[in-house]
């Protein structure tokens, strides 16, 4: 992949299909599983430290939450189904 070109769009996607094999691996720690949840619970959720009636702001907070445990959940590695 170091090579390669990849539009932010598909690499978006990527890791958002990692992020859910993450969560649904029987090898995942349950911290992780939790804080996932959480983390997702709390996007969806309609009472957030920042209010989505405030114009940018009010998305933004939501949207950051979301890349990080998007980019968190990356680090983890998965094992290979492949034996």
């Amino acid at each position: 992949m170091a090579g390669k070109n990849i539009n932010p769009f598909s690499r978006f996607l990527s890791m958002a299909r990692h992020t859910v094999a993450v969560f649904r691996a029987k090898e995942t720690p349950l911290y992780v599983k939790l804080s996932l949840a959480l983390g997702l619970l709390y996007i969806v959720s309609p009472w957030d430290l920042v209010p989505d009636a405030i114009p940018i702001l009010g998305i933004m907070d939501d949207v950051t939450l979301a890349a990080l445990l998007i980019a968190w959940a990356n680090r983890f590695c998965l094992p290979d189904k492949k034996k």
